[in-house]
């Protein structure tokens, strides 16, 4: 017949991947419930670290603030009623005599010793308005002048407290150097005249690092401690919660292999009625009207024979219907079998229908019943487009695949536009495709106008791992 060719004949390098195996597709039938409890117990302690670690940062930011301000309230103690009263006008008076500056600046000494004694400052520093230092215990820096940053000059003219870790680079602050780092705090004073100083005190930022670390250690053994007996407490719970899931799933799956149950025997049921009654009856009358056929002469013997013919296309109709009310299962009845039960539709239809399915396919059910629904549609696709007279079927194991191929002798078509309209009315390369996804295997497409056509299905043969199998 012209434009047909042999179904054995080899292809050329002319194939369309339709589908790329990717086993990540195919669905997983069981919930991995172990996985899940898992996976509840890790999100709750990452979720409970999260927050104790959020709560031990807040409390460390929190401890250095009251670390400052237990500081800058030290401070102004001390300015009011340590030095404030020991000063005498003649620290700030240049006009004062020598001895006036000298007795001014020994009943500071004292003062200050008491203070850094008490509170262990480091540095204590007394400001003029203009810069100048006027008293330190750090010799070498009287009487030298520096810019007042907008802090001091503002904490003259608003008599208020402050604090802030101290800028060691800037040039006041050289003979502080490598005590670490440092806390000064900043406070107004008053010479009895009624001038206002500045009196600078440096502490050592250890002590507020030490204070801070203090209250975070206290923060976060409670905060870490109420999620561990939070989630000791919620365990058992969702435990629960999921043992209960789980045997609701379980009972659903058992209604719902009871209700497939029931509709295999229906369809068993109405297969047998359909093959013992009316199939045999229409049979049998074929059989009749054609013996009948062959002893009559004239006119009548045409009649009978046209109306045998009839009965026995309708038998073969009925088979069929037969086949797709209780097709042949591949993992209970054999491959071979459904196979044959597939391609039901193509012989009804006039096909040449050959099968090369080995006596043992060694792969796991998914995979039998994949080739099943995946020729059963080619076969389909065959009749209602192909123009064909023969299909042919091949079943073979290659290395971990279970590979199944379909060929005709049709008129073949054009892949690309066929594949590429496939929303607009082509159902049956989708259900192909369908097939070949929920397998997690690879779908290709072998045709040209004229040529024929071979779709070749590749799945995993062996089941999933027994784990996901269970569910645990």
């Amino acid at each position: 017949m012209p434009g047909r060719r042999s179904l054995d004949s080899e292809r050329g390098d002319d194939a369309v991947l339709v589908v790329r195996r990717d086993l990540r597709r195919r669905p997983v039938r069981t919930v991995p419930w172990r996985r899940v409890l898992v996976g509840v117990v890790l999100a709750a302690l990452l979720g409970g670290a999260a927050v104790a670690t959020v709560g031990t940062l807040v409390s460390q930011r929190t401890a250095e603030r009251f670390a400052v301000e237990d500081a800058t309230d030290d401070t102004a103690a001390v300015a009011r009623t340590v030095v404030e009263p020991a000063l005498l006008d003649a620290v700030a008076d240049r006009a004062a005599s020598a001895a006036d500056r000298r007795v001014a600046a020994d009943r500071l000494d004292r003062a200050v010793q008491a203070v850094t004694a008490a509170t262990g400052a480091v540095r204590v520093k007394l400001w003029a308005p203009d810069g100048t230092v006027l008293w330190s215990d750090e010799p070498r820096l009287v009487g030298q002048r520096f810019a007042l940053s907008d802090d001091d000059l503002e904490a003259l003219e608003s008599d208020r407290s402050d604090a802030e870790v101290s800028d060691l680079t800037a040039p006041e602050n050289r003979y502080e150097r490598g005590r670490g780092p440092l806390l000064e705090a900043y406070q107004a004073v008053h010479v009895p005249s009624g001038d206002p100083l500045l009196l600078e005190v440096y502490y050592p930022y250890d002590a507020v690092l030490g204070s801070a670390a203090s209250l975070r250690s206290a923060f976060a053994t409670l905060a870490f401690g109420t999620v561990g007996v939070a989630i000791a407490l919620l365990l058992p719970v969702v435990l629960w919660l999921l043992l209960r899931v789980r045997g609701g799933q379980r009972d659903r799956e058992r209604l719902l292999v009871r209700a497939l149950d029931a509709e295999t025997a229906e369809r068993r049921r109405l297969a047998a009625d359909l093959h013992d009654g009316p199939v045999q009856d229409i049979a049998g009358l074929a059989l009749g009207l054609g013996a009948a056929a062959r002893s009559t002469t004239g006119p009548g013997a045409r009649v009978l024979d046209e109306s045998a013919t009839t009965l026995r296309s309708a038998v073969s109709a009925l088979r069929s219907s037969m086949s797709a009310i209780q097709p042949a299962a591949p993992d209970r009845d054999g491959l071979a079998a459904a196979l044959d039960d597939a391609t039901a539709r193509g012989r009804a239809a006039g096909l040449v229908v050959r099968l090369d399915v080995p006596a043992t396919v060694p792969a796991a059910p998914p995979a039998l019943l994949a080739a099943v629904r995946f020729v059963r549609e080619a076969v389909a696709n065959t009749v209602r487009h192909a123009r064909a007279s023969a299909v042919r079927v091949t079943v073979d194991r290659r290395d971990d695949e279970l590979v199944v191929r379909v060929s005709d002798d049709g008129v073949g078509f054009d892949a690309e536009a066929v594949l590429g309209s496939r929303r607009s009315g082509h159902l049956g390369t989708t259900l192909l495709r369908q097939i070949a996804e929920d397998a997690g295997g690879s779908l290709v497409l072998r045709t040209a106008p004229g040529t024929g056509t071979t779709w070749e299905l590749a799945v995993p043969a062996e089941s999933e791992s027994a784990g996901v199998a269970s569910g645990w």
